[in-house]
């Protein structure tokens, strides 16, 4: 798999297909704590309203995101990531049909510093500053965690 341009054609999904979009982007700025919990409460927020869920990962500097939902919904959010000045260096992993949701629990799980040390040790590796050209082991990495218990990961939704 190559890593995609940022432009989506969303409209080569049926409105009824589920989808997934997974991405990775360069923070512009560091992302305390307090800003990254407002981020959360905020997308939370929207995605549950949207119908959406996912799981957004964030350490050293880089988001690493997962997006389910039917393609206007995503789209929707996808075109507000893009003119998000908290990203740079936006890369598409994947975006394709999917069978059934994998985080249909939540409206956004995330995995911060220490959730990626304790559940993906191997996805802090990938997501250090630079190493953003390892696309099918960073999506690999960030799908695995959808099988894993929750309990001290945040969640909302």
């Amino acid at each position: 798999m190559t890593t995609q341009s940022t432009t989506i054609n969303f409209q080569q999904y049926p409105q009824d297909q589920l989808i997934e979009l997974s991405y990775v982007s360069q923070a512009t700025h560091d992302m305390g704590m307090l800003s990254l919990m407002n981020l959360l409460e905020d997308a939370a927020h929207k995605n549950a309203h949207k119908k959406l869920t996912g799981v957004l990962f964030y350490d050293t500097g880089i988001f690493g995101q997962i997006l389910e939902g039917y393609p206007e919904q995503v789209a929707h959010v996808w075109n507000s990531i893009l003119a998000d000045h908290r990203h740079k260096n936006i890369q598409v992993l994947e975006v394709g049909a999917l069978k059934e949701r994998r985080f249909s629990n939540w409206a956004m799980k995330f995995y911060g510093s220490d959730e990626i040390s304790k559940y993906v040790p191997e996805l802090k590796l990938h997501l250090k500053e630079g190493a953003l050209s390892l696309p099918d082991e960073i999506l690999t990495l960030m799908r695995s965690i959808s099988n894993q218990s929750s309990e001290g990961v945040f969640q909302v939704g």
